[in-house]
């Protein structure tokens, strides 16, 4: 599966800032979140979550509508919007 884009816009003591990109059908790649995060849809869009347990779930984004992570999720995120779709993720270090 192809991959999204990151670009990592901030890393400072107290958060880190990572911008995503991806086409459609495009994805993460699975991974660990070692700290809580912040995401702020850029597009918004439909994704598909995957555990580690092999379980599948959608998340609809939407446009400038935050939501909270918590540290320790285990997941891989794919596009299905049918279209591009970008988010900015905001780890908190403190």
């Amino acid at each position: 599966m192809a991959r999204a884009r990151s670009q990592m816009t901030a890393d400072t003591e107290s958060v880190r800032i990572t911008t995503w990109t991806f086409e459609d059908g495009e994805a993460t790649g699975f991974h660990r979140h070692e700290l809580d995060y912040v995401v702020v849809p850029i597009t918004g869009g439909t994704f598909e979550i995957r555990d580690g347990r092999g379980g599948t779930r959608e998340l609809v984004q939407q446009a400038a509508v935050a939501y909270l992570g918590s540290r320790g999720t285990e997941h891989d995120v794919v596009n299905r919007s049918g279209q591009p779709a970008s988010f900015v993720e905001i780890e908190l270090k403190r």
